[in-house]
């Protein structure tokens, strides 16, 4: 019947087509395969996102100093030569931008310690409210407000609440808890269930910054310090193996500037240049910076500072400073500031004689450019690249880099791709 022969040649083709498709499934897999690696972020996975700072860790401590594991990793993973801090290179201020991509005339933590005339009020390490921390947007206010659990362990700004938000966990800074301690307290987040568990940890390390000021870039005890928090290091990655989350974990080692040895030799004092009556001394180490009294002409006290000022330090009104600084565009900036050359420093002869017996031996905040305020930056894990050696990155671009990882919509921000497309695996 002509029906039965249509319908017996309808289902001659289905079963053609079917033996086709199946015959073209191995290809198409394969084909997938290679698309799929061709995505920037197909390696991030699930597993957790480590950021590890070891603050005042230089550069070229990688070679100077034992750091086997650092080393490993480096030559593992995805290894900057040089990681470019913000100015002033200062500890508060990159450690912001490092987690915002935000310049600190930006996102507001310009130094340390600092005025700020709006509030009436000064900012120091241990000041955690939200009005000093709004102006950024950090990671773990991303990773959270886009549902991904995060973890701040001692990080400068993990205890504030940030524009209505806190990381799930967060440890504020405390001097007691050894470099053990600190891995184990950011393992133990890991060893919950995946539901609990943090997709991103921060964790700090201070000890290298601080034998680096006590006694200077160069010496044993910056030495013992570097192989200390490299030990530290090798005890997490033990850890997260014994979790099973040694291949799934991915590390961002970062440090938020380098240092540079210092004298008492070597210091510029303000009372030399001019009238201390006049302003109020905001900024002194490295760089300074004054903020002139009510009916002070700043313009007319820079002319006279300049008149007075050595070769060492140049001074320049805010607005003034050299643009590639990008330190102009906050009130919470000194009016007048203070650049002083690389291992100079500018202090107040006011209990000079005391203080200088206790000078540090080592100390930073010069210009970025300066070869030794360079910073550290390894990358190693499944979501980045393997055995890659770059030149030098910028601090500024670390946050798009840690967004890219955990899949965030990253926050406004004055950083750049550069260093994704160049970490991440393709």
């Amino acid at each position: 019947m002509p029906g039965t022969c249509r319908l017996r040649g309808s289902r001659q083709t289905l079963v053609s087509r079917f033996m086709r498709r199946l015959l073209l499934l191995p290809l198409l897999t394969v084909w997938l395969g290679l698309v799929s690696c061709q995505s920037p972020q197909r390696s991030a996975g699930d597993g957790p996102l480590i950021v590890i700072s070891l603050d005042g860790f230089r550069w070229d401590y990688l070679d100077k100093h034992p750091a086997p594991t650092l080393r490993r990793l480096a030559a593992a993973g995805v290894h900057a030569r040089r990681l470019t801090p913000s100015y002033p290179a200062r500890t508060f201020p990159n450690h912001y931008t490092l987690v915002t991509g935000l310049r600190p005339e930006h996102h507001g933590i310009v130094n340390n310690q600092f005025h700020d005339p709006a509030l009436g009020a000064d900012f120091g390490k241990t000041s955690t409210a939200p009005a000093w921390w709004n102006g950024g947007e950090p990671v773990w206010v991303t990773a959270e407000s886009q549902g991904r659990r995060a973890a701040t362990y001692m990080w400068p700004g993990g205890e504030a609440e940030i524009r209505g938000r806190r990381p799930s966990e967060h440890i504020p800074f405390s001097k007691t808890p050894t470099e053990s301690e600190r891995v184990d307290a950011v393992l133990a987040w890991l060893a919950r269930p995946v539901t609990e568990r943090p997709r991103l940890c921060l964790l700090y390390f201070d000890a290298v910054d601080i034998m680096g000021h006590n006694h200077g870039p160069e010496a044993p005890e910056t030495a013992a310090a570097v192989q200390q928090v490299d030990a530290a290091l090798a005890r997490l990655l033990t850890g997260l193996e014994k979790l099973g989350l040694g291949d799934t974990t991915n590390l961002v080692v970062v440090s938020d500037h380098g240092l540079a040895e210092t004298s008492p030799e070597r210091v510029v004092f303000f009372d030399d240049l001019l009238d201390l009556s006049l302003v109020t001394v905001e900024a002194n180490g490295p760089h300074g910076g004054v903020r002139p009294k009510p009916g002070v002409n700043a313009a007319a006290l820079v002319a006279a500072i300049r008149a007075k000022a050595p070769p060492q330090v140049q001074v320049y009104l805010r607005e003034e400073l050299p643009a590639r600084l990008h330190y102009r565009a906050s009130e919470r900036i000194p009016p007048i500031l203070f650049v002083l050359q690389p291992g100079w420093c500018i202090e107040a002869r006011t209990g000079w004689a005391m203080f200088k017996a206790f000078y540090n031996r080592g100390n930073h905040g010069w210009d970025p450019a300066t070869p030794k305020m360079g910073a550290l930056f390894i990358a190693h894990g499944p979501a980045f690249r393997r055995q890659v050696t770059l030149a030098n990155a910028e601090n500024v671009d670390v946050y798009n880099l840690l967004c890219a990882v955990l899949g965030l919509t990253p926050a406004a921000n004055d950083g750049g791709d550069t260093l994704a497309r160049a970490a991440l695996r393709r």
